[in-house]
């Protein structure tokens, strides 16, 4: 981000800097900062409503700012690539139009405020996804710094005088000014200022004096508990709700009442939701006769699946709006009371055939990124031209490659991980879009717990070994009597055809066990994937559409 905004013409707002760490001619050539993978990305900077006015006067529009009493900004599609962008960063100058007045968030980075793992205690941490700490040498063991070579120039707008400083150093000097009671009144007034936990951001130091600000009496000023306990209550309107956490023992039921929309989007099962516990807290409810899913991250709390079941009395061939009209006003109710106008407030995956009747009900839908769906024959045959590159990498890869194939087995766990790994470091080499590198990163979490736990999961996975080394794995699970959903693929890019292979192979294991339809999930907005998925000549794109309160 560039210390000059590309609004010049408006007079500057009075604004105290902090101390910048990392020079502006390295934010420049940054490919890290102000991206996004997802339009409700936990990482978008958070806006007080002092810097909400301070943005709109330098020219921002007040329209990315869905709660101007605070809130995380609306972030926007980046016009020339994957993902999602900050409204004040300028793609073709890497240029901060509001640099000035930028917010907290931004200014302290690569710092950043955020809770610990159990939620007792705030602390500050670098951000390991930051290149110029990379490149200055700052290296972790497990979660413990190590910066002994470490000096770094602080950026001349620094009030910090000493030409070199550790970043512990000046860690200790931004940490005094969060504590300061001005920064303190900012917290306990935003108590979302402060971050979730992310294992990327390394530990440097806890933050007391916050820490005592936002937790009262065990819980914290946002509304959620210090622990999470067996049951969470929510007040007011709401309170007749109950969330418990999701465990590998509601998988049946869930199962069974999702089994009531007759869909083949691939989100109605447990395992695509069940692996992202790494990066979501999940929650069950019963409302107006219907088991709801929520899911929770910083921002707040959504719906990731409509309310599901049959309501007694329905039409036993189907389930829609009209049968759970009074469950999705009320989760809506407990959505916004929860999330106090964040703006993420939002039931996703909702199949096409409750689309009419929602509108009826009121509520806004919005397309989502579609499901490919393919015929399992065409997969596993792959006759004709139209297959002709795929067919021909895995003939190459049966014809060098000395390999075996088996079931995954738990005995498989660390050689897999070990091979994600490796998988990531190749992507990363590929130089990918950053909000592609950023989702990589995020979906070790979901391998992780694949890997570890796939029985729990119900899913069914395959390796391919090349000279004895696991080079491939997948994981997919039964999402109907028709349709088998591939979940989660890896495969070493520098064996050729070896994704072609393992892919077609599992197809083939799915054709063989009667399923008709193979699904292969959305492409999560991203071009590249979307190339990948529709070179197999998906048979059909099935909509999939998100539910908003007006």
């Amino acid at each position: 981000m560039s210390t000059e905004p590309a609004t010049k013409s408006l007079p500057l707002i009075p604004m105290t800097p902090l101390p910048q760490v990392v020079p502006s001619r390295v934010c420049l050539t940054c490919e890290v900062c102000c991206r996004f993978p997802e339009a409700d990305s936990f990482l978008r900077p958070y806006f007080t409503a002092e810097e909400i006015r301070r943005a709109v006067d330098l020219g921002l529009n007040p329209a990315h700012f869905p709660d101007p009493l605070g809130g995380q900004v609306r972030v926007v599609p980046h016009p020339h690539g994957e993902g999602y962008l900050c409204p004040a960063f300028d793609p073709t100058t890497s240029h901060c139009r509001i640099y000035e007045a930028r917010p907290l968030d931004c200014q302290i980075y690569p710092l950043a405020v955020m809770w610990n793992a159990d939620r007792t205690q705030v602390v500050l941490g670098w951000d390991s996804k930051c290149p110029f700490l990379r490149e200055m040498g700052i290296r972790t063991e497990g979660r413990v710094l190590r910066t002994e070579h470490l000096k770094t120039n602080l950026s001349p707008e620094s009030s910090v005088h000493s030409p070199e400083a550790s970043l512990e150093s000046y860690a200790e000097r931004i940490a005094g000014i969060l504590e300061s009671d001005d920064k303190l009144k900012t917290f306990q007034a935003h108590p979302r200022l402060i971050g979730r936990f992310q294992d990327d951001v390394v530990i440097l130091r806890p933050l007391l004096k916050i820490t005592e600000t936002v937790i009262v009496k065990g819980k914290t000023l946002d509304g959620t508990n210090t622990i999470q306990p067996a049951r969470s209550h929510v007040s007011s309107l709401t309170s007749h709700i109950d969330l418990t956490p999701l465990t590998h023992a509601d998988r049946p039921r869930l199962e069974q009442a999702m089994a009531a929309i007759e869909t083949p989007l691939a989100a109605y099962a447990y395992a695509p939701h069940a692996i992202w516990r790494g990066l979501f807290s999940y929650w069950k409810a019963e409302i107006a006769g219907a088991l709801c899913l929520f899911a929770e991250y910083a921002d707040g709390l959504f719906m990731p699946l409509p309310p599901l079941g049959r309501k007694p009395g329905a039409n036993p061939a189907m389930c829609g709006p009209a049968d759970w009209a009074e469950a999705v006003a009320q989760a809506f109710a407990l959505m916004r009371e929860r999330n106090r106008g964040s703006g993420v407030s939002r039931i996703e995956n909702v199949p096409e055939e409750w689309k009419p009747g929602l509108e009826a009900l009121g509520y806004r839908v919005a397309p989502k990124d579609p499901d490919y769906l393919y015929r399992t024959s065409d997969l596993v045959r792959l006759a004709g031209d139209r297959f002709k590159s795929q067919r021909a990498a895995y003939n190459n890869f049966a014809r060098t490659q000395r390999f075996t194939d088996h079931p995954y087995g738990e005995a498989d766990e660390a050689e897999g991980l070990a091979l994600y790994h490796d998988w990531a470091a190749q992507q990363a080499a590929r130089r990918l879009d950053p909000m592609a590198g950023q989702m990589v990163h995020d979906a070790e979490s979901a391998h992780r717990e694949a890997l570890a736990h796939s029985a729990e999961l119900g899913l069914i996975g395959r390796v391919v070994r090349v000279d004895g080394a696991l080079r491939a794995y997948t994981f997919g699970y039964e999402h109907s009597r028709s349709v088998f959903t591939v979940l989660l693929e890896v495969a070493d890019r520098r064996v050729t055809g070896l994704a072609q292979y393992i892919f077609r192979e599992f197809c083939r294991d799915a054709e063989q066990r009667g399923f008709e339809w193979v699904n292969t999930m959305d492409d999560s907005g991203l071009q590249t994937l979307a190339r990948s998925k529709m070179a197999y000549r998906p048979s059909r794109l099935v909509p999939s559409f998100i539910v908003t309160d007006p």
